[in-house]
């Protein structure tokens, strides 16, 4: 027993002096790489630029869940909108016919033997609700304070006007691409439907389409992402979560409120939805991760590069720290969040059937009847019946070994010379998906500076997107078409 003793510090010392020495050679090998800086085509002028969007966000593009709801007289002067302020774009690029609300274009390159790349963003955007808690109203042409106010102005108008900035720039500028490059804006991402992209893809695949890759929005240039790392983080994303949403359902005896039996169905459902909500499902240290935590251990002061580089070691703290933000702690597990749920239609009445929703957002390579599992699992209560109602298309890894992630990455560094890009998981869904079919590098990437604070505001009231932020996407996609051609010469 003592000389079990004795082992144990030098054990934990040796391991330490092997985390350390690891971690110095890493971050040895680990060279700052030469980054671009011949003369770019660059965009006039910003204000202009962000007057246009800020009359883009007055077009409510809302998608209805029930499709034949939707007010489609909104998307079509939207398209007219388009058409007006990007002239140059509509009739030097092919518009092809990919559903009678989708915007597709064709940019043809000099070189038809190389593989043509895909841009993405969405028409559509959430309903505003209480537009009367806005500071300004949700779909007035409004710029104030540096930013363009309103729905739609970061999710993803914001994205979709700075393609088309950059598209009419470098066609006034008679830039010829080598590589062909398509455009494409879906009508219904928000409410995952089947008139948008999955319309769009189907389409491509009948062209019997691939792609070298795809870019759709997805993580930004993130400022204060981990503590005491001092720069911001270009957050690539290279997989996204998939979510599938499980209803709850107790059946069980009612009746008049004044003589109850409890527990009651809704009592029984509460007690599941607890266990539920108040225990983290086990931590799944997935590919995307890690490699997004190996790179910013590249580039991190040594103190936060040690458990970075070393998740052998680590791994436990980095799941401690990262449980204590909501964003990070999905990074890391599956999620799960009751957010509907029903009992009886009167206050003095016991429901015979009470139900909920609960939606889980997975990991890459967790299935829905994994997740069904373990809710059932927890829940641990035959009173209890869960069932699949949908789930979503199951997103695969992307590679980042080709030159496509290194254009991507050069780009970034290009415009955001100060942020580290890595690759990232999203926890959200995207557009992106439908297209993983037809390419293996399929990336998620809004190319804009956010602080938590700002990315809040997205689906929230006060949604904005500074002016600073439009410029620098528009010069983003001018730099990312400009760099792959001058790459490919």
């Amino acid at each position: 027993m003592h000389s079990i003793l004795w082992i144990l510090p030098i054990l934990g010392v040796v391991l330490a002096l092997i985390a350390v020495t690891r971690t110095i050679i890493l971050q040895a090998r680990s060279k700052d790489q030469q980054w671009d800086t011949t003369d770019l085509p660059v965009i006039q002028d910003p204000i202009q630029a962000a007057q246009r969007l800020a009359e883009a966000v007055t077009y409510a593009t809302i998608a209805a869940p029930d499709w034949s709801e939707t007010d489609f007289t909104t998307f079509n002067d939207f398209h007219t909108f388009l058409h007006a302020n990007y002239p140059q774009t509509f009739s030097k690029l092919e518009v092809l016919d990919a559903g009678p609300h989708n915007i597709v274009l064709r940019w043809p390159g000099s070189d038809t033997t190389l593989l043509p790349a895909l841009l993405l963003a969405h028409q559509d955007v959430v309903p505003a609700s209480s537009p009367d808690e806005w500071t300004y109203p949700p779909f007035s042409k409004q710029i104030a304070e540096g930013y363009v106010w309103g729905r739609g102005s970061f999710d993803a108008k914001g994205q979709l006007v700075a393609i088309m900035e950059a598209l009419e720039t470098l066609v006034e500028n008679s830039h010829k691409p080598k590589r062909t490059w398509y455009i494409a804006f879906g009508c219904d991402e928000e409410i995952r439907g089947s008139h948008g992209a999955a319309t769009i893809a189907q389409y491509f695949k009948s062209q019997h389409l691939s792609f070298a890759f795809v870019l759709d929005e997805g993580g930004v240039v993130a400022e204060g992402f981990i503590p005491s790392l001092p720069h911001p983080v270009a957050v690539i994303g290279i997989a996204e979560k998939g979510d599938v949403n499980v209803k709850l359902t107790c059946i069980r005896e009612g009746g008049h409120s004044s003589s109850p039996d409890n527990p009651t169905a809704l009592g029984i459902l509460g007690r599941a939805i607890w266990r539920l909500e108040s225990k983290l499902p086990p931590v799944i240290m997935t590919a995307p991760v890690r490699l997004m935590l190996t790179t910013l251990g590249l580039q991190a002061p040594f103190l936060l590069a040690l458990p970075l580089l070393n998740l052998w070691l680590f791994k436990p703290l980095i799941a401690l720290a990262f449980r204590a933000s909501p964003t990070m702690n999905a990074l890391l597990r599956n999620t799960v969040a009751v957010t509907m749920a029903q009992g009886s239609e009167a206050p003095n009445v016991i429901a015979n059937q009470a139900e909920a929703v609960a939606n889980l957002r997975l990991v890459p390579g967790q299935s829905a009847q994994q997740a069904l599992a373990w809710v059932n699992r927890r829940i641990n209560d035959t009173r209890v019946t869960s069932t699949v109602m949908e789930r979503t298309l199951r997103s695969e890894c992307s590679s980042i070994d080709g030159p496509e992630f290194t254009l991507l990455t050069r780009a970034i560094k290009r415009v955001f010379p100060a942020s580290i890009p890595t690759p990232y998981l999203m926890t959200g869904g995207t557009d992106a998906i439908w297209y993983e079919p037809m390419s293996r590098q399929v990336y998620r990437f809004t190319p804009a500076c956010m602080n938590t604070k700002e990315l809040h505001r997205m689906h929230n009231r006060d949604e904005r997107f500074s002016v600073e932020n439009l410029k620098k996407a528009t010069q983003f996609y001018i730099t990312l078409i400009s760099l792959d051609t001058e790459i490919l010469s």
